[in-house]
């Protein structure tokens, strides 16, 4: 599924080197670690609060994570106790207290279960998806197609927002975030050829709040959400859709702390919401990840580094993988092993992959 142009991190997976967004949400403790070809999870004190048993396994999410047990999926809590037996084909994280599961090998379907395991929505999508505000975009099955975009549906399994247009199709469609839903649509003309698509925001009625008028366009996080147009140049608008800082980054992120991290001259920097650098450390890197617990990771030449809210390089490019900070601390890795590390870049303590 298509997501806007846009360069945020939030966490640098362990174990793979995927880039997980802030916009799929924030993952939390313990952290997941590999050791040998097996993964496992660790607490902030470096203590194995699951050893490493599982083929493969997901970050926790709301307290739960999904874990593969011989050939099939369940979860664990954070004590790395199973509250939901392995019975799945696949399994996702837990989001708005759902998670994404498939029940068949055979059928590339999936549906929702709540953390008792019990099935809520039946398969019907043809991916693993996540709701966000009470709501899920769906990527239905429609004329024996998969992952059609079709609407976006309640926790009752219900399709509450339907955008029918004549002339119009349903590109992409993205989760809810402050009431909002970004929305992809370009027209469809007689012959089958399609149009340029564009970007607008509905509310969870399915109306319109700020009209399809973008090329690119990211979730609204502290009321602002940074958008693009033809010439490429990112800027934020508010909610009703009016600019409130005008148009003239390279790429830019969402919102977080009160800052939003930004491109220019092929460097990296922080605004506030008047639009003004307040954190100027011009940072040559392909990756930067959003402020948590006063902390931003960055990612240069494949290696991982953290900056504080002052520019102030704390932790240089060393690191071969890391997490976003979780309540004042994160997880980091190099070639001797995991470490867990404060926001003053101190080492709190170290875990071996022997």
């Amino acid at each position: 599924m298509k997501r806007s142009h846009i360069f945020p991190i939030a966490m640098i997976v362990l174990c793979g080197v995927a880039a997980v967004s802030a916009q799929d949400g924030h993952f939390g403790l313990p952290f997941l670690v590999a050791i040998g070809d097996k993964r496992g999870f660790m607490d902030a004190n470096c203590h194995m609060v699951s050893s490493a048993q599982y083929s493969e396994a997901l970050a926790f999410s709301e307290g739960l994570a999904a874990v593969k047990i011989g050939e099939k999926w369940g979860y664990i809590d954070v004590q790395g106790s199973v509250v939901i037996p392995p019975k799945f084909a696949g399994a996702w994280f837990f989001s708005d207290g759902l998670a994404s599961v498939k029940l068949s090998e055979r059928s590339p379907l999936w549906g929702f279960i709540d953390k008792k395991g019990n099935i809520v929505i039946q398969p019907q999508f043809g991916m693993p998806l996540r709701f966000s505000e009470g709501h899920v975009e769906g990527y239905g099955e429609k004329n024996k197609v998969l992952n059609i975009p079709l609407g976006y549906m309640d926790k009752n399994g219900r399709y509450v927002v339907r955008l029918n247009e004549p002339g119009l199709e349903v590109e992409f469609l993205v989760g809810f975030s402050e009431g909002l839903a970004r929305v992809s649509m370009r027209p469809k003309h007689a012959d089958g050829s399609v149009g340029s698509s564009m970007y607008g925001y509905i509310d969870t009625n399915g109306h319109w709040v700020v009209p399809r008028s973008f090329e690119g366009a990211d979730d609204f996080h502290q009321g602002l959400a940074a958008v693009t147009g033809k010439d490429g140049t990112w800027g934020y608008i508010d909610t009703e859709g009016r600019f409130a800082i005008l148009p003239r980054f390279e790429a830019a992120s969402e919102f977080s702390e009160g800052l939003a991290v930004v491109r220019m001259a092929g460097r990296w920097s922080w605004i506030n919401k008047n639009g003004e650098v307040v954190v100027s450390p011009a940072l040559e890197a392909e990756e930067v990840g959003a402020f948590q617990s006063g902390m931003a990771m960055f990612v240069h030449n494949r290696k991982i580094g953290y900056v504080n809210i002052k520019g102030e390089t704390v932790i240089p490019q060393t690191l071969d993988s890391g997490s976003e900070f979780i309540d004042g601390v994160a997880e980091v890795e190099d070639h001797q092993g995991y470490k867990v590390i404060s926001t003053s870049g101190n080492v709190t303590c170290t875990l071996s992959r022997q």
